[in-house]
């Protein structure tokens, strides 16, 4: 790399560029090849006691630009529904056929990948009855290295928010949720930070259940989740605006983040510790109810008649409101809480969700869409592209990169070969056309082309009728 001119500061800032970013390769070089050497490990013990005919039995040793495929496959199908995986190799009915899927790589090939796909090395973990044992052990090693890439990768806005997402799983496993006011009801739990106007994700933690993550004396569980998620991302102490529903906000955990120089902002539950003014307040549309105490706000307002009254903490805004009557900060919350349920909205349209029996299988194939979906918007911050490539395009060409498969682009039609041996007569010359000709039933037609073999008259509409130079 060469630089101009004597501006030292300049170059060495550049270097530190070049050398993390060779960092981050070296780094996503290591995730495959520990993949890679996983699946080797345990094809071998597997394959020892699997029957005489199994599909493991046609195993050959796993290569990275395989495991590539492997992930443009699994991208794809995010992109292509289809009710199970064998649809995709199937070409019995040509309208449903799907060559792309056997050029990239075969359907017992693709099955003997997923099935002995790991991220970590299970033999070591500790059996169940441990003390130490942990059920997301299968898939940490992948969820830490996300959470370590995501925050090398951008310096989020001001304004975040902290919400619950459930990954859908009916599979038994002792992590798995019942919520009922989510769509899907039961699966893993996930407590996820984001930047509130983009979705890119932050970091992401895991629930295990309140027997594995039990909730610390005197506090309540959404002030321990969101003080770790701010930690490890990272952004405490720095001025920014932490967004949280009922579930999160309270007066205690405003009151730690305001130590660390953090705003907050959120719904508040009535039987969380408030003034009684703002618990029993019975406020009108356009007269909310405020109370101040230090730097927390509490506001009590009513969006309509008949709606219950919502009542709301921060530490950021101030006691006013639009000229419609509502507070300020009810406008605030909204336009900056619902970063989590655009991501959920957007993994339901491209990510691949299929059943599996080992729920930690597709939480890890869940967490490989979540990469996909912060890599567009890293592109969307860094693109110079005019027009900026959509969601779907930006998936496609990541499969066809991992893929190693290039588009071809459509060819030319080319035309009949008998028609470029046709030439033309000089001097406006004329003979009988060979094939549409004739002379006894008064039907003589005159053509200013002839075959090049025969020599004969021929029109170029007739070709392919020409039975003399047919097999030529």
């Amino acid at each position: 790399m060469n630089f101009h001119g004597n501006n030292g500061q300049a170059n060495q800032t550049s270097v530190h560029l070049v050398n993390d970013t060779n960092q981050k390769e070296e780094d996503t070089s290591i995730l495959y090849s520990s993949s890679v050497e996983l699946c080797k490990k345990f094809h071998k013990k597997g394959a020892a006691t699997a029957k005489r005919y199994a599909r493991m039995k046609s195993w050959r040793p796993l290569t990275e630009n395989e495991l590539k495929s492997f992930l443009a496959i699994v991208f794809n199908m995010g992109l292509i529904r289809k009710s199970s995986i064998e649809e995709y190799w199937n070409s019995s009915l040509p309208s449903q056929a799907s060559h792309w899927f056997k050029k990239v790589m075969s359907r017992n090939r693709f099955q003997n990948i997923l099935k002995f796909l790991y991220v970590s090395d299970y033999s070591r973990n500790v059996p169940r009855q441990h003390p130490a044992y942990d059920p997301a052990s299968r898939f940490r090693p992948l969820l830490s290295f996300m959470n370590k890439q995501f925050c090398r990768f951008i310096v989020p806005k001001k304004e975040v928010c902290v919400d619950e997402t459930l990954m859908a799983t009916k599979g038994h496993n002792v992590m798995r949720q019942y919520i009922p006011s989510k769509a899907a009801k039961f699966g893993i739990k996930f407590w996820m930070l984001c930047e509130s106007a983009t979705g890119y994700i932050l970091q992401m933690s895991v629930y295990r259940g309140r027997h594995f993550d039990p909730v610390p004396a005197g506090q309540l569980q959404g002030t321990t989740v969101v003080m770790n998620l701010m930690s490890a991302s990272n952004i405490l102490n720095k001025g920014y605006h932490v967004f949280c529903d009922s579930f999160f906000c309270s007066q205690n955990l405003a009151s730690r983040l305001i130590q660390t120089t953090t705003y907050i902002t959120g719904t508040l539950r009535k039987n969380r510790p408030m003034p009684n003014t703002i618990r029993n307040a019975n406020p009108t549309p356009d007269n909310p109810v405020y109370m101040r105490k230090g730097k927390m706000l509490c506001a009590a307002f009513r969006d309509m008649d008949g709606k219950k009254p919502v009542r709301m903490l921060s530490t950021a805004f101030s006691a006013q409101h639009l000229p419609s009557g509502r507070p300020r900060i009810v406008n605030g919350y909204n336009k900056n809480m619902g970063a989590v349920d655009t991501t959920d909205a957007i993994m339901k349209a491209y990510g691949g969700h299929r059943k599996n029996r080992k729920p930690w299988k597709k939480v890890v194939l869940h967490l490989f869409h979540r990469i996909v979906h912060n890599a567009y918007i890293l592109y969307q911050k860094n693109t110079s592209d005019t027009p900026v490539k959509s969601r779907l395009r930006f998936i496609q060409e990541i499969v066809e990169s991992l893929s190693g498969i290039r588009s071809e682009q459509p060819r030319r039609r080319r035309r009949h070969k008998r028609a470029r041996s046709v030439s033309t007569l000089p001097d406006r010359k004329e003979k009988d056309c060979c094939v549409c000709s004739n002379r006894s039933h008064g039907g003589r037609k005159r053509s200013r082309t002839v075959c090049n073999f025969c020599k004969k008259g021929l029109h170029k509409d007739c070709v392919s009728l020409h039975e003399d130079c047919r097999e030529l």
